[in-house]
């Protein structure tokens, strides 16, 4: 989980009030505990799996909507 947990700190060093982001994440040991901070972080969050994905793969995207400072 560490990378993707970097990136969620670039983000909030980077992104403006109301900002989005999207990341792709794959569903792990913390992946929970992931979401509870994107949805502290975000007014929205969306989580999707692509219709292309592998049916065995545990990836999925997530897109925080309306970053808080």
């Amino acid at each position: 989980m560490y990378p993707v947990e970097l990136t969620l700190d670039m983000a909030q060093q980077w992104l403006m009030p109301g900002g989005d982001f999207l990341t792709r994440i794959f569903q792990s040991e913390g992946f929970d505990q992931y979401l509870k901070e994107m949805r502290l972080r975000f007014d929205k969050l969306v989580t999707r799996k692509p219709d292309a994905s592998h049916p065995g793969l545990r990836e999925v995207y997530l897109l925080g909507r309306g970053f808080r400072t």
